[in-house]
């Protein structure tokens, strides 16, 4: 390790002065030959002419201000090398002066500049058999190996750190735990500390139950540098059974998990610890929690004998106890850090059901950008919400390749699998088993989709309506929901039903499948994914020609135009955000020559409908079918487009035949 890593403390502490008069420690044995109760950094050395560690507290301790211990023990001192090569190992029977009463800090990287970087996998110093406790507020440790230490005093900082450091926040508050390697990092009935850059095994933030919660610890943030590397923790049992929490959130509230890698190898692309079973565990009550862009994958714990040999266990979000007020939003979990679904657990997320917790207003996923989540790759069931939970919203995610269902309910009796709608919706049980859509139409051009179908539900309730596609269906006809394409919100009548159609430009291929979700407002509470319904292709009129000036093409395609058919005139490749109009005629030919392009001869009726080009460059008009009789219609297009010669776009002409 070397001197820029106190350079960085110095940067970092939230106190000052940070990097004040050196006490230097000159040996490794626990020697004490100054009064413990008035010794101060003046009177070292004592009379053996050595600075022992005990010493150096003892002396900063009962000295005022704010002092540095360093190191320079000679390697002939060095003990326990077998444990600890290339380390200073400082040890002691009694170790009751291991404690900073006062502001001090605890320096690593000066043992490295004494005697040479002699431990290639970290810092120079250890402690061994005893912990540090640094009590008072403003306090630092850096470069420190292999240790224990908890700080129970106020804006302390950790960094810099190496080995199975334990480190503990005890209390106190307002801490930063930056850019260690280590095993545990503990956050214990303390609030206010930010824990980031670390390269460790878990983090554990302890509260005392609902009535005294840790509050406002930030796990991680949004910038690359405050990334946590978690790679999973656990143990095994006698049995074989292995369990372990890599984040254990324990009665806190107002917590932050944000940008961390929770699960997996450093470089996201391998499970991390083989015997770690949860990714973020909810544990006690928890309020408050925001679980935001993180990756958590590699969560699978694998059996060993006597008695569980082959059999897997994991959870990549599990929720137990109770809590409200959570939000689980751009996370993708189950995916390795190149987006392939090779890391999942044996279940997605779990709210409240093998725990048999109670929550309430839990958001995975939201309406915004960025919020939606992306499950995928786990043995069974993508997101499980158990019998004793409410208003948990589901929205904006993509949920597929998973062994079961994409979102399941389970009802009072514990039943997992496809929940069938029921009249009005008067049953109970997860969400309470909130009733699906029924979808009956899905049509897709290539470039615009359009949905439809109906909700029975709670009478005279409103409820959004999301709608999916999916490569494939669920093998139980139930889901996937690989990708979201847009929402539509209805309200129910008073015999509980609801009819809904939604158009939206993407690209769809035919014999993908749609699916849909119905969300309670404004509770949220989420259904199953309904039925599959696969994308059928759409009927398309004559194109006519006469394209241009500009680049802007239309069509008119839909399920065909008799009547209760409809069909979507639409265009692609508008100027962004153009303002433009649809012409309507009951006749004409695409033969007037105007303004560097070819307009169509509207020799009957002209209708233009005000059309807007969304950011996409893509505008379109639902058209109704009509008829019989028989009669035509034609149908262009003109766009204000600042690139023509005259400032104004044609599309080609399209023939539409109505009640045909």
């Amino acid at each position: 390790m070397r001197h820029s890593q106190l350079l960085l403390a110095c940067v970092l502490a939230l106190h000052a002065p940070l990097c004040g008069q050196l006490v230097t420690v000159t040996t490794a044995a626990d020697v004490i030959d100054v009064d413990p109760a008035t010794a101060t950094v003046a009177d070292l050395p004592g009379p053996d002419g050595r600075v022992s560690f005990s010493e150096a507290m003892i002396a900063t301790n009962n000295t005022p201000g704010h002092q540095t211990v360093g190191f320079a023990i000679p390697r002939s001192e060095w003990i326990l090398q077998f444990a600890l090569p290339g380390r200073a190992v400082l040890t002691s029977t009694v170790g009751y002066y291991f404690r900073a009463f006062d502001a001090v800090t605890i320096d690593g990287t000066t043992q490295t500049a004494f005697t040479g970087d002699t431990n290639p996998d970290g810092a120079e110093v250890a402690f061994y058999g005893v912990e540090l406790y640094l009590v008072a507020d403003g306090c630092t440790l850096t470069s420190i190996d292999s240790s224990a230490v908890t700080f129970s005093g106020r804006q302390g900082l950790a960094t810099g750190n190496t080995g199975t450091m334990n480190l503990t926040l005890f209390q106190g508050g307002g801490s930063r735990v930056e850019g260690n390697r280590c095993g545990t990092i503990k956050i214990d009935r303390s609030n206010d500390n930010v824990v980031i850059g670390n390269v460790a095994q878990r983090v554990r933030v302890l509260g005392f139950g609902p009535a005294a919660p840790a509050r406002g610890n930030r796990i991680g943030g949004p910038l690359v540098a405050e990334r946590n590397h978690l790679t999973g923790y656990g143990t095994y049992n006698s049995e074989g059974l292995p369990a372990g929490a890599t984040i254990q959130l324990f009665a806190t509230s107002d917590t932050l998990i944000e940008n961390n890698w929770i699960g997996t190898s450093v470089d996201g692309m391998a499970q991390g610890n083989t015997a770690a079973t949860m990714g973020i565990s909810f544990e006690g009550s928890n309020v408050g929690t925001v679980v935001r862009d993180n990756l958590i994958a590699g969560i699978l714990g694998q059996g060993r004998g006597p008695h569980h040999a082959g059999q897997l266990f994991g959870w990549a979000i599990y929720m137990t106890g109770t809590g409200s007020d959570v939000d689980i939003v751009g996370n993708t979990i189950g995916l390795d850090a190149s987006g392939n679904p090779s890391l999942g657990s044996v279940w997605g997320i779990d709210v409240g059901y093998a725990g048999r917790g109670t929550f309430t207003d839990v958001r995975i996923g939201g309406p915004s950008a960025g919020d939606g989540n992306v499950v995928a790759g786990h043995r069974f069931v993508g997101v499980v919400v158990g019998n004793t939970c409410t208003d948990i919203r589901l929205q904006g995610n993509s949920i597929s390749a998973n062994g079961g269902l994409g979102i399941d309910l389970v009802t009072d009796a514990w039943v997992l699998g496809p929940t069938p709608n029921d009249p009005l919706d008067a049953d109970s049980g997860g969400n309470g088993l909130q009733n699906h859509p029924v979808l009956d139409r899905a049509r897709t051009d290539g470039a615009w989709a359009e949905l439809g179908g109906s909700l029975h539900s709670t009478p005279g309730r409103t409820f959004t309506i999301e709608l999916f596609s999916s490569p494939t269906c669920d093998p139980s006809g139930f889901g996937e929901a690989a990708r979201p394409l847009g929402t539509t919100q209805v309200t129910t009548d008073a015999a509980g039903n609801a009819t809904f159609q939604l158009t939206v430009a993407a690209t769809v291929p035919v014999g993908h499948v749609a699916t849909a979700t119905a969300i309670a407002e404004p509770g949220g509470a989420t259904s199953e994914l309904s039925a599959c319904l696969p994308f059928a292709g759409w009927v398309c009129q004559l194109d006519l020609g006469a394209q241009g000036p500009g680049s802007a093409i239309a069509s008119l395609c839909g399920d065909g135009l008799r009547a209760g058919q409809r069909s979507r005139f639409a265009v692609q490749g508008a100027p962004s955000g153009a303002a433009g109009a649809a012409l309507v005629s009951v006749d004409g030919r695409p033969d007037v020559a105007l303004l560097g392009g070819t307009l169509v001869s509207f020799t009957g009726f002209v209708a233009p409908l005000s059309m807007t080009a969304d950011g996409s460059g893509r505008a379109g008009l639902a058209v109704d079918g009509l008829g019989p009789p028989t009669f035509d219609l034609v149908f262009q297009a003109v766009f204000l487009d600042a690139a023509t010669p005259h400032g104004v776009a044609f599309t080609n002409a399209v023939r539409a035949r109505f009640g045909r």
